[in-house]
């Protein structure tokens, strides 16, 4: 009796965090959105084979082996897949990565992009920035900003308003237009064909070369960073897939931590600093203690979910703060907070020193809020005699 009582309590707390935020989730081996379907809220597709030509009045979050959108975006584009292919009439930003990504069509603001073979196809416009990291980049549309980033190969027959890469090999056609500066690291010097246009200064840079003892150590020290990188970024996926469920499943609940950071900075930093005390101290003394060695277990349990969460709720509040400067108005959508917000965590956690500093104030105060948010549900439910 008392295990079933048990269920309903749990069954209970899950009903009263449903989310309450709308979203449109799509999942199976063949999603497919038609031209003249619409999508009123954010969308997240998880499919082997996913094709969007409707109009989504949100961010889209797509993750497939093959990923095709046209259509119109008002939002965002965060997509991960094998071949993908951006044809939008219109989208704000975009961020993919994969082993092929085309885009193909009109996006207002910056494309972030990594993958094998990068392409910006012919007639695509892009309203700002350009950053791309591969083995391969085509540069044939437009780029009203700036073109960044790291290349094996690059060749560019269109336009840009500036062009900053470090690459193998850099070839300029002769309709190429660089709007700007024209800034290439590499060891083998820019082919420029008669015709191409660069109306800013065009410099070639050489990288520096070293002795074999030193290029030895420095292949070593290159391949620890890049182990230790590939952990971080491990970590951060699976933070992020982590980070979207809750918000999909858990949003009620979600939200109400967020507030609790937010209105209660302080009793939440308190909370954590006591938690990350308390907690471990009490776990150890019931470890010595054999009889209270399944409460020492769930001890750890607790306190391993919360240091991990920290950084998600945090995340939460540092993206929708940083959002709101920008949109005065209106609902945010907390999948881009999200975004936002472990992004930049992520960025400054390859900062030394700064990286510990901001890790230590994140677990502090994002546990803090996780147990007094957690603690005042309690609370709550009990003065509704829920529990």
């Amino acid at each position: 009796m008392k295990r079933v009582k048990n269920v309903y309590y749990v069954a209970l707390v899950l009903l009263l965090c449903l989310p309450a935020y709308g979203l449109v989730v799509r999942t199976g081996d063949d999603v497919t959105i038609g031209a003249g379907e619409v999508v009123d809220d954010d969308l997240i597709v998880f499919a082997q084979e996913i094709n969007i030509q409707g109009t989504v009045r949100g961010d889209i979050i797509a993750f497939g082996q093959n990923v095709n959108i046209g259509g119109t975006v008002s939002g965002t584009v965060f997509t991960g897949a094998s071949d993908i292919k951006i044809s939008t009439k219109r989208v704000n930003s975009v961020w993919a990565a994969g082993g092929t990504v085309d885009i193909c069509g009109m996006v207002d603001h910056n494309v972030i992009t990594a993958g094998g073979n990068l392409d910006l196809c012919e007639g695509a416009r892009i309203g700002k920035e350009l950053h791309a990291y591969g083995g391969r980049l085509d540069l044939r549309g437009a780029v009203s900003g700036m073109t960044k980033g790291g290349i094996g190969t690059f060749t560019m027959s269109g336009s840009s308003g500036g062009v900053q890469l470090e690459a193998g090999t850099v070839t300029l056609y002769s309709s190429a237009r660089v709007f700007g500066d024209f800034v290439v690291e590499s060891e083998k010097e820019p082919e420029i064909a008669e015709g191409a246009v660069i109306t800013g200064e065009t410099r070639f840079e050489m990288p520096e070369k070293v002795e074999e003892a030193e290029e030895v150590g420095s292949a070593l020290v290159a391949a620890i960073a890049f182990f230790v990188a590939f952990v971080r970024i491990v970590i951060f996926i699976t933070k992020v897939i982590v980070g979207i469920v809750l918000i999909a499943l858990l949003y009620g609940f979600v939200r109400r931590i967020m507030d609790t950071l937010i209105k209660k900075p302080w009793q939440s930093l308190g909370w954590g600093f006591l938690g990350l005390i308390v907690i471990p101290v009490a776990v150890v003394i019931l470890f010595v203690i054999m009889i209270g060695f399944p409460f020492a277990v769930l001890g750890l349990y607790i306190y391993s979910i919360i240091t991990y969460l920290a950084s998600v709720v945090v995340g939460l509040v540092i993206g929708e703060k940083i959002i709101r400067l920008f949109k005065k108005k209106g609902a945010i959508s907390p999948y881009l907070s999200f975004l936002v917000g472990i992004v930049i965590l992520f960025v400054v956690s390859f900062i030394p020193i700064l990286n510990v500093i901001v890790t230590l104030l994140v677990i502090l105060f994002g546990a803090g809020a996780l147990l007094l948010g957690s603690w005042q549900l309690c609370k709550d439910m009990r003065a509704k005699k829920l529990i």
